[in-house]
């Protein structure tokens, strides 16, 4: 094995190097998705526990085409002991073929995990050449994998939570392992195991397990006793990793946990409070309608400590269906929760649709969009609405008993689908229904929420929020990708105000707008048409004054210049100039409305 520096080699000599482990999150190179914005949680914790363990683990999230190449590289300058790569619903076919041609070409073993890891049948091992998988909690399982690869410790057979080929032929399954109960235990995830360079953002897991047994969830088949880390324990983990990384701006509490304990979530507020003192930063959590309804007010405390996203499972808007799904609420208490988020001032909040799950029909379809319709009217500019299919994840009651949900599976092992193609239908809906319907609702989805913003229902604050959560935080939203930056003047104004120094027209008191350059957001060339030499702007036309006032709002002039400038024209039309001013400052204001115009102070 060849030497490398090591930067903490107390339990190993400096001059012999720990065995090197790959980790990997891939997805084929179709458009951007998750993977490129937040690290796996998994596979962090993972290298975070075989790195306190005697071995040197990178992680790497990305496209198949860029895994490659790294690992090439890495091969190159060093021995790869051994490749773990975690498989999911979208990507198991990848995983495969990626597993057998790394094990084929630089003979090194490979271990799959991940959440499709226990459906993994015995032609995937034979086509992948993948040593083992594991299933559940990986910890203490990727450990005595490695120990029996690299060091020749055990046998496959003695190792729990484990799948593989046996010498015989056999696909042999070693039963569950126990889940971790001590989770503060567990080594923190540390900024220098990921590959992919430091991103502006941290997932954390606050918990394990789920108390939910949602019929459409991975984790509602396979979920463990809740276990939940101390406060203290994952606030000293933010706080490392703030210390290794200062471009985290963003912490992202990934676990279905976070919000089962008021008092605990109370805590919560009162840490990240006080470190909001040294660190400029926001937070996401994930939370469950049924337990937010029960204490609405905690939304308001969330907020004041930097919650701007959050992100409660919607399904449907069938109240039967919403039963069906064994949710463990319902359409009364979800709208209560996305008016209180409203009412507490929460920036984001995003809620998912599930298209074509138990017994989607035609009716359950419209019902959904009613819903969907009057959430959105109650919450105009807050609300992201996403849709989904049903996925078959293994484990899930759905996928296990899909009859009893009136479903019939199509393609379970998801061939024809990279998440944008249904694998099922229902007793009323064949995959092309479903596939339209999806098809359908974004449509209407966008068109309803641009009707929203042009009748003037959402505020300029909101979305003003959206601009600055985007800018400083590189946090997206529904509303600002597909409306906001759609409206070009809009788009335009709120990045110069968020982005300069940049004011409204209604934010500058009494004479100080004097002293301001108002300034066109857009090209004249290109925003005014001309017919019959009469000038219009987005089919607006422009009065005379309204014209030489637009022309002069080039940033150069002060308004007190441009009153100067532009009066001469119209002395005519006016008593006197102060009978002008209030003209020129009325229409200002209609332009300032119309988007078309901000004030620099230089």
């Amino acid at each position: 094995m060849n030497n490398i520096h090591l930067k903490n080699s107390s339990d190993t000599d400096e001059n012999h190097a720990k065995p090197f482990v790959l980790l990997f999150f891939i997805q084929r190179q179709l458009f951007k998705d998750a993977f490129e914005y937040v690290e796996p949680l998994g596979l962090m914790a993972l290298a975070a526990f075989i790195g306190d363990n005697g071995f040197e683990p990178g992680v790497f999230t990305g496209t198949s085409v860029d895994a490659m190449e790294l690992f090439e590289s890495e091969s190159a300058r060093r021995r790869i002991s051994a490749a773990g790569f975690y498989c999911d619903f979208e990507n198991v076919s990848l995983v495969e073929s990626f597993s057998a041609r790394i094990a084929a070409k630089f003979s090194v073993p490979v271990i799959v995990g991940g959440p499709q890891a226990q459906a993994l049948d015995k032609d995937f091992f034979l086509r992948s050449k993948a040593l083992a998988a594991a299933s559940g909690e990986g910890e203490q399982t990727l450990l005595e994998l490695l120990e029996f690869i690299i060091h020749k410790k055990g046998a496959l057979k003695t190792i729990k939570g484990i799948t593989f080929i046996d010498e015989s032929g056999a696909l042999v399954s070693t039963g569950e392992r126990e889940p971790i109960q001590d989770l503060d235990s567990l080594a923190h995830q540390k900024q220098s195991h990921s590959l992919t360079g430091q991103k502006s953002n941290i997932s954390i897991l606050s918990g394990r397990g789920c108390p939910f047994r949602c019929a459409f969830c991975f984790m509602g088949g396979s979920a463990k006793k809740v276990r939940l880390r101390s406060v203290k324990n994952v606030m000293a983990e933010i706080r490392k990793n703030f210390d290794e990384n200062p471009k985290i701006k963003y912490v992202w509490f990934a676990d279905d946990t976070f919000t089962l304990s008021r008092e605990r979530l109370e805590e919560f507020c009162d840490e990240l409070s006080d470190l909001r003192r040294e660190r400029d930063f926001v937070w996401f959590c994930e939370a469950h309608p049924g337990l937010i309804a029960k204490w609405p007010e905690i939304i308001r405390r969330m907020v004041d400590s930097g919650l701007a996203r959050m992100q409660i499972g919607i399904e449907t808007g069938s109240a039967r269906l919403i039963e069906l799904y064994r949710k463990q609420t319902d359409l009364a208490e979800i709208e209560k929760v996305v008016c209180a988020c409203r009412d507490a001032g929460l920036a984001q909040l995003c809620g998912n649709i599930i298209i074509g799950g138990a017994y989607e029909t035609a009716e359950t379809l419209d019902e959904t969009w009613s819903f969907i319709d009057r959430l959105l009217c109650s919450a105009p500019g807050m609300l992201d609405i996403s849709f989904t299919l049903f996925t078959p994840y293994p484990g899930a009651a759905i996928t296990e008993h899909p009859d009893e949900f009136g479903i019939e599976i199509a393609d379970r092992a998801g061939v024809t689908s990279t998440g944008d193609f249904p694998v099922s239908r229902t007793k009323e809906l064949d995959i092309y229904d479903i596939s339209s319907a999806r098809f359908k609702f974004a449509k209407k989805l966008v068109g309803r929420m641009k009707e929203l913003l042009e009748e003037g229902r959402v505020s300029h604050e909101l979305i003003m929020s959206h601009y600055r959560l985007s800018q400083q935080y590189n946090i997206s939203s529904v509303w600002h990708r597909a409306v906001y930056s759609k409206n070009h003047f809009l788009d335009r104004t709120c990045s110069l105000l968020t982005g300069s120094s940049a004011e409204k027209m209604g934010a500058l008191e009494g004479s100080q707008i004097n002293d301001w350059r108002p300034l066109r957001v857009f090209s004249l060339c290109n925003a005014v048409a001309w017919r019959e030499m009469v000038p219009e702007i987005s089919r607006y036309v422009l009065s005379p004054l309204e014209y030489q006032l637009i022309l002069h709002c080039s940033g150069k002039l002060k308004f007190g210049e441009i009153l100067d400038r532009v009066y001469p024209m119209f002395t005519k039309f006016f008593d006197a100039f102060d009978d002008f001013k209030s003209k020129a400052s009325e229409v200002l204001s209609d332009f300032d409305k119309k988007n078309w115009i901000v004030f620099t102070k230089y």
